[in-house]
């Protein structure tokens, strides 16, 4: 039997680790912010995301994305640019909410003290959260509609320029939410929402210079930054 590819090996390490999550915060439901948070760990939930990871990691070995983790001697970038990517935006995050208060505001609007997840909870569940959201808005979705329209309807052309279409594509859905900022004025919302768009056109492009593993870790940094550190001021 052909042993899984290294990809696949990573990516059920990943869901390993979202299984571990699940069964450690069964007992600790409250630590959530709010229903929406709590639902995406629940079990059809982890299903789905592991059934759509795997498609869109054999998918992306299809279509030209690297391993997830390479040869002895090559991965440091994996680790390196992710770390200072993911810290730098971190590190934006808190002075634009520091100008703005606009995380004070969103929380207000949901009658919440904060939007973050307190501490040392926050610590478990924001890697988890960021494995999950980037099967639902990359690992998924752009190899799969890369192989869709490069390689089944245009036969494999123009692969590099259909991808950079579907990275902006994808990495303006998750801002979009941002819109809801206008009240605070277009200064505060516009900073919020190029920087989260950065963030996504940057794990897209990581993604498809280092593969998933990269762009997850990238999350995972600014997360540990943004929510983890910033959370615990309250």
């Amino acid at each position: 039997m052909k042993r899984p590819s290294v990809s696949i090996r990573i990516y059920l390490g990943l869901m390993a680790y979202l299984v571990l999550v699940k069964l450690i915060l069964t007992a600790f439901p409250a630590v959530f912010r709010s229903p929406a948070q709590a639902s995406v760990f629940e079990w059809p939930l982890l299903a789905l995301w592991t059934g759509l990871g795997l498609l869109g990691v054999w998918l992306s070995e299809k279509t030209g994305f690297p391993a997830a983790w390479g040869e002895k001697g090559s991965n440091r970038p994996r680790i390196v640019i992710p770390l200072l990517l993911g810290t730098g935006l971190g590190l934006l995050a808190i002075a634009t909410d520091a100008l703005t208060g606009w995380t004070k505001f969103v929380a207000a609007k949901m009658s919440l003290p904060t939007i973050h997840i307190a501490f040392p909870a926050s610590v478990l569940i924001y890697p988890g959260g960021a494995i999950i959201v980037e099967v639902v808005y990359r690992l998924f979705l752009i190899p799969l509609l890369l192989w869709l329209v490069s390689t089944k309807l245009c036969r494999g052309r123009w692969q590099t320029e259909i991808f950079w279409v579907l990275a902006i594509l994808t990495s303006l859905v998750e801002p979009s939410g941002d819109l809801g900022l206008r009240e605070l004025g277009v200064g505060a919302m516009a900073s919020v929402f190029l920087q989260d768009f950065g963030l996504n056109l940057a794990q897209a492009w990581l993604f498809r210079r280092y593969g998933f593993l990269a762009a997850i870790l990238l999350r995972v940094f600014f997360y540990l930054v943004w929510h983890v550190l910033w959370g615990l001021r309250g």
